[in-house]
């Protein structure tokens, strides 16, 4: 691996431990969302306005912390700011949100796998070994994205927050993957200075 690009990313390499506090707030968030008893699609709407919201601000905190050149932080930072503001939409215009909540989550679960994938590619690139694990975790997200905005009419509201659970969790166990390959990453830049 080149020395030049681990001098550069140390900062983000440094603070790997962000992601996986990202990732125990999503598969926190997820595991909310499946045992607690949703009666409506009005408390789903909540619950996934409040769960994008809370990704979006510390997905804005690991990416502001990480200044460095591989792991596209201005597509992090954006997504997370896109994050932040769909979570205040979706928190405060609840009617509006129960409207379209398929579409939204739909929307939302696509940019994220996509992000989570470019992440994931990223780190393969420079060489990190078990990024698949990472990879996989992406597609099953951008798959159920689809899933979700192909069939909205379909899909019934448990299904939706079914489908809003496990997304969660397996972006958090994805973010988790992330954190571990960046500590390596770290260790790996430690033994070479």
């Amino acid at each position: 691996m080149n020395n030049s690009i681990l001098e550069k990313d140390e900062r983000m390499i440094s603070q790997w431990w962000l992601a996986a506090i990202v990732g125990i707030v999503a598969i926190g968030i997820g595991f909310i969302v499946l045992v607690n008893p949703i009666e409506s699609y009005l408390t789903a709407a909540v619950w996934l306005g409040v769960a994008i919201f809370v990704s979006g601000v510390m997905g804005l905190i690991l990416s502001i912390a990480s200044k460095n050149i591989a792991v596209r932080r201005g597509w992090a930072i954006a997504a997370s700011i896109i994050d932040i503001l769909l979570g205040l939409m979706l928190m405060f215009n609840i009617l509006f949100t129960v409207a379209i909540l398929p579409l939204i989550f739909g929307i939302w679960l696509l940019y994220r796998g996509a992000i989570s994938l470019m992440q994931a590619l990223d780190l393969r690139g420079l060489g990190v070994d078990d990024t698949g694990w990472m990879i996989f975790g992406s597609v099953v997200m951008i798959v159920i994205s689809f899933v979700v905005l192909w069939l909205p009419e379909t899909l019934g509201a448990e299904a939706v927050i079914l489908f809003m659970a496990m997304a969660f969790m397996i972006y958090g166990v994805s973010m988790i993957a992330y954190a571990f390959r960046l500590a390596a990453l770290h260790r790996r830049a430690k033994e070479l200075m």
